[in-house]
């Protein structure tokens, strides 16, 4: 989906996003991601999570925090069999991040209610960007 917009944004989020590369490991069935910021929160800044998806089908892409509470479920549509789902954007709240970091579980969500951890084909890559709105919000 494009937002009006959005392409300015992005550039420039961009070239904020977190250089490093997040730690991952397999819990059950998620995998739990660790991000850092590019650099502590200022006034007037948010933070918003890219999601790389490939190709997963009819599957959806559940997003959590390491304490369970929802961030989103990202449910490609209209995507052709086995052609990567895109990228999505979703805003983290402020209160979840910790000591600049955002611990995330993903989880890949079946038709029937199975789930597991994702593959990297699947997932492709996660990144944390700080945004600043030109009017200050």
């Amino acid at each position: 989906m494009v937002v009006p917009g959005w392409s300015v944004v992005l550039g420039f989020a961009l070239m904020q996003a977190a250089p490093i590369a997040p730690q991952s490991r397999d819990i059950g069935d998620a995998r739990e991601v660790t991000l850092a910021l590019p650099h502590a929160l200022q006034q007037g800044e948010t933070v918003w999570l890219l999601v790389e998806i490939g190709a997963i089908g009819h599957d959806q892409i559940r997003l959590t925090t390491q304490d369970g509470r929802p961030l989103g479920l990202l449910s490609p549509y209209g995507v052709r069999s086995g052609q990567d789902a895109g990228t999505y954007t979703v805003p983290v709240p402020a209160e979840d991040l910790g000591d600049g970091r955002l611990v995330l579980r993903v989880t890949v969500m079946h038709t029937g209610l199975a789930q597991r951890a994702p593959t990297t084909d699947e997932v492709k890559s996660l990144r944390l960007l700080i945004r600043r709105f030109a009017d200050g919000s």
